[in-house]
């Protein structure tokens, strides 16, 4: 008896034993990058925060690919102070903690996309929130009426994606490009304009695809809504995928990018943090020593890892 839909994705094995990665995009991007971190790969993402629409993961990598400083006038000044290119985490007491700040993380930022061997995009939505005619990034828990809610059109998310994927090649030419959409559903405008935000996303998504080299789509939605398609998946919200769908979505992308040595180093960072995560009834010194031992080991025989 068969219980769920399986599809086959195409092989796009990725030239490096061990990549390192530069993410923008949702807080699915980013829940992975934290699973990338944990297991020891060079990974930076969202350094300004979750982004979810096409125009602020665009308009990002444009200050970050012309290293365009910020200064005062990108700034607002409510309650607190924020830019509406970031993410409502960051928060600042004033205009020059701010500015000195967001220059340090453009310069880590910029750093980071020009050696990656991999930059990754998570587009979550094609709905944008715009306050006087200028889209933004986050609200920032500004009253609903300060923004209009606009849907993007597909020629505007089609521009949008072109330009980040040029952006992306000025800023480093090497580097594989992989766009994937978010498998979050983002239920607060209703069911149908999700559908039709995602429906946007994926139909200007795959016709930039048809005229682009180095860049390859990987089906984190469509593994989602369709292989998992169960609400057992969901949290609680039914709309964020749980760890366990979050994991197996990380399965299917090693499958697809990574080889089997690099699968292998997965394997052996992932059985080193079990083992280091154990609390010991017993001689928890005698437990650390051990823990620093392996560590050793695993260091010594892939020093590429980055094992916090």
């Amino acid at each position: 008896m068969k219980l769920k839909i399986d599809f086959e994705i195409a092989q796009n094995e990725l030239a490096q034993t061990w990549p390192s990665f530069f993410m923008l995009g949702s807080c699915f991007a980013q829940n992975q990058a934290e699973r990338m971190a944990q297991l020891g790969f060079d990974v930076l993402s969202n350094p300004f925060g979750i982004i979810y629409n096409p125009i602020s993961i665009q308009n990002l990598l444009q200050r970050i690919s012309n290293n365009t400083a910020y200064t005062e006038t990108d700034f607002n000044q409510r309650n607190t102070v924020f830019s509406w290119e970031h993410h409502g985490d960051f928060k600042y007491s004033g205009v020059t903690p701010a500015v000195e700040t967001s220059n340090v993380i453009l310069t880590t930022a910029r750093q980071a996309a020009q050696k990656a061997d991999v930059i990754l995009l998570t587009l979550g939505t094609s709905l944008v929130h715009t306050h006087n005619d200028i889209p933004v990034a986050n609200c920032h828990k500004i009253a609903n009426h300060e923004f209009e809610q606009k849907q993007l059109t597909f020629d505007e998310t089609k521009t949008s994606i072109e330009h980040s994927i040029s952006l992306i090649k000025q800023l480093n030419p090497t580097a594989s490009i992989i766009i994937t959409v978010s498998p979050v559903r983002h239920l607060r405008s209703g069911i149908i304009e999700n559908s039709r935000s995602k429906a946007v996303l994926l139909a200007a998504l795959h016709e930039v695809l048809r005229s682009v080299t180095n860049v390859t789509y990987f089906p984190s939605y469509e593994l989602f809504i369709d292989e998992l398609r169960d609400y057992r998946f969901a949290k609680e919200d039914m709309t964020h995928p749980t760890p366990q769908a979050e994991t197996y979505i990380w399965d299917r992308f090693c499958e697809t990018y990574f080889s089997a040595t690099t699968r292998d180093i997965i394997e052996h960072v992932k059985k080193y943090n079990l083992f280091a995560a154990h609390r010991p009834i017993h001689s928890a010194n005698e437990h650390v020593q051990k823990v620093a031992e392996k560590r050793n080991t695993l260091q010594l025989t892939y020093p590429f890892l980055k094992i916090k």
